[in-house]
């Protein structure tokens, strides 16, 4: 599994919390979150609430649902050592669709940022499967005539266009 820079910073923050074990962070199941944690279940209420408003002022989304605390981070560029490649073919037609309409729109970025950053820990399959299905969703967007999200193209590498 790939350590980016988002996930070693939610490390960082657990190593100071102060529970019966170390928490687990894993890649959250959910398309809006970006990962999980069962903190909840391992310390006091009020250390988690502790955690929580630290990882609030550091920029974290969270969420507590069964125990379990979810979080997310806007990611605008790909965070450092998130994926290492190499990009398929899926990905360089990505690339060619946001350079070829950058008038695109802010408001899906975050979702597809989530799905490419859990994917590009997982690997290239992963990563590619991820861009496949954007690749597919953008086309039918652009046959309605609608904008695609703005991602920065540094998400999608390689030069190959469709």
């Amino acid at each position: 599994m790939k350590m980016n820079a988002l996930r070693a910073e939610l490390n960082r923050f657990l190593d100071g919390v102060e529970c019966s074990r170390p928490p687990a962070v894993r890649r959250s199941g959910e398309p809006d979150w970006l990962y999980t944690t069962d903190l909840p279940g391992l310390c006091s209420c009020e250390e988690t609430a502790r955690w929580e408003e630290e990882l609030i002022l550091a920029g974290w989304d969270c969420r507590q649902v069964n125990g379990w605390l979810l979080l997310r981070k806007s990611a605008k560029e790909p965070p450092p050592g998130w994926f290492e490649g190499p990009f398929g073919p899926e990905a360089d037609c990505c690339r060619s669709l946001q350079e070829r309409h950058p008038e695109g729109d802010a408001e899906d970025a975050e979702s597809a940022q989530r799905m490419l950053i859990k994917a590009g820990e997982e690997g290239v399959e992963a990563y590619e499967k991820v861009c496949r299905h954007l690749h597919r969703c953008w086309a039918e967007k652009l046959r309605k005539g609608e904008k695609l999200p703005k991602i920065n193209i540094l998400y999608f590498g390689g030069d190959t266009k469709c």
